[in-house]
């Protein structure tokens, strides 16, 4: 989770736990800490939390984990103090934003705020009577270009703004409606601050400033941007605000009974005995799985279907990244065809959260590459049988790639990340085995080449590929 936390996007859940520990201690007068009233309900919501940890373990669903986890805490808080729990919904909720986006949630938001915000930015910049072509995520100011990275795509400021939704919501604001008006601010300032920021870069490139938009200049607009953003979204509750009925005040945790002594003993020991026994399941119960032959990909074919290829490798760091067991990382070329075909096979003895495949869509769009159009094929690859395959047609300047892939995966061919994520789980229950390999063909198309040779090349390619793969897999 810390190692979430430290990437870009997610600095700010450092936060969360010192806002959620405020906030209870800010109820102090209204909730008696001290008061122990604890509740089974615990115990059912800490069986819960191992139940979708040992899910997210088996699926590799890294959130699962972590929600597993934020479940175990609240089971905690039902422990100490049962029903009463509910007067602390607020903190908890707070607490809730110590899991970090799902991958591919971030994923698919980055893409969509990375156009809109480029979209936006150009607006401005052609309102000052500045020349500016933009081609997805890619805008070019004729002296320059500029890429809106995921770091630029407003993502980074929306977790923290929405953040700060709740926490000025909580302070300002009590009625629902204002409530809900005020959110719709929040992407909204997002998606203005991120503009406004590129259109004052790209403001310096053109005044020929351009070391202003460059290394420590450039994170303090970034910085100076968010707190303007955080001040505009303060100022529309406090407008918001005047227009509200007097607040109501709040509401006192009421008198309870305590719960006797022992059974309070009880409820604690038991919660500690679960967590122990489940923290020691789920860390030894991978390690039960059957793990499959030792895979030796040194005779991976050079020569397929007319092309011949050559093996590239890659440095230690990447391949740490990739938590790959074996690989092939193999480039082909024909005479008689100007494409260039990049196979590469990432290949895991086992798979769980921080060992596993995942699709390639986030390291090639992270590349600069901007998907143009995207599908499945249906190779028949004999008389009864077909395999589904991903593809993806990328474009990033005046370079083409048409991109495949599909998992291999304990006599599965899979491309549906919900699947493979669902059969990881249901292998690692009923067979013990998670095994499987990612198998990644793409092509580098020449500007010359219709899109339609190119998909019927690399579909014959795949056709002559997978008898291979179904000897080394």
């Amino acid at each position: 989770l810390l190692h979430r936390w430290n990437q870009g996007d997610n600095s700010y859940c450092y936060l969360i736990p010192f806002i959620f520990f405020y906030l209870c201690w800010e109820k102090r007068k209204h909730f008696d800490f001290s008061l122990l009233s604890g509740s089974y309900i615990g115990l059912i919501f800490l069986l819960f939390a191992i139940s979708i940890s040992l899910i997210g373990s088996l699926s590799s669903l890294e959130t699962f984990l972590y929600f597993g986890f934020y479940l175990s805490i609240v089971s905690l808080g039902f422990i100490l103090y049962g029903k009463r729990l509910k007067y602390l919904a607020f903190p908890f909720l707070i607490l809730f934003f110590i899991i970090p986006l799902p991958p591919f949630i971030n994923r698919l938001l980055t893409f969509k705020l990375q156009l809109l915000t480029s979209s936006f930015a150009v607006s401005l910049i052609r309102l000052n009577g500045f020349s500016v072509f933009q081609e997805g995520n890619i805008i070019d100011l004729g002296i320059t270009q500029l890429q809106v990275a995921e770091a630029c795509s407003g993502l980074r400021y929306f977790m923290p703004m929405l953040l700060l939704y709740f926490l000025i919501s909580y302070y300002f604001l009590r009625s629902i409606w204002f409530r809900a008006f005020f959110f719709v601010f929040v992407p909204l300032i997002c998606i203005v601050a991120n503009a406004f920021r590129i259109y004052l870069l790209a403001l310096f490139h053109f005044k020929g400033l351009k070391e202003l938009a460059e290394g420590f200049s450039h994170h303090f607009a970034g910085w100076l941007v968010f707190i303007l953003a955080s001040c505009f979204l303060l100022l529309i509750a406090l407008f918001l605000k005047k227009f509200e009925i007097k607040k109501s005040e709040i509401k006192k945790s009421p008198e309870i009974k305590p719960v006797k002594l022992d059974q309070q003993k009880i409820y604690i020991l038991s919660f500690l005995l679960i967590t122990l026994i489940g923290g020691i399941g789920l860390y030894l119960f991978p390690k039960t799985f059957f793990v499959t032959k030792k895979i030796d990909f040194s005779s991976f074919p050079l020569h397929i279907n007319g092309w011949d290829g050559e093996r590239l490798v890659l440095s230690e760091k990447i391949l740490k990244s990739l938590w790959a067991d074996k690989y092939v990382y193999n480039i082909y070329r024909r005479d008689d065809f100007p494409g260039i075909i990049y196979v590469f096979i990432p290949y895991y003895k086992y798979q769980t959260a921080w060992h596993t495949a995942h699709t390639p869509q986030s390291c090639i769009l992270g590349g600069g590459w901007f998907i143009i159009r995207s599908g499945e094929w249906k190779l028949k690859v004999s008389s009864d049988k077909f395999i589904p395959v991903k593809y993806m047609w990328l474009k990033k300047g005046n370079e083409y790639m048409l991109a495949t892939y599909f998992f291999f995966e304990r006599g599965r061919v899979i491309v549906s990340p919900w699947w493979h994520k669902f059969y990881l789980f249901w292998d690692g229950l009923t067979r013990k085995r998670t095994d499987g390999a990612l198998v990644r063909v793409e092509m580098l198309v020449n500007n010359n080449i219709p899109s339609y040779q190119a998909e019927n090349e690399l579909k014959k390619f795949l056709l002559a590929l997978w008898p291979i793969l179904n000897k080394f897999i």
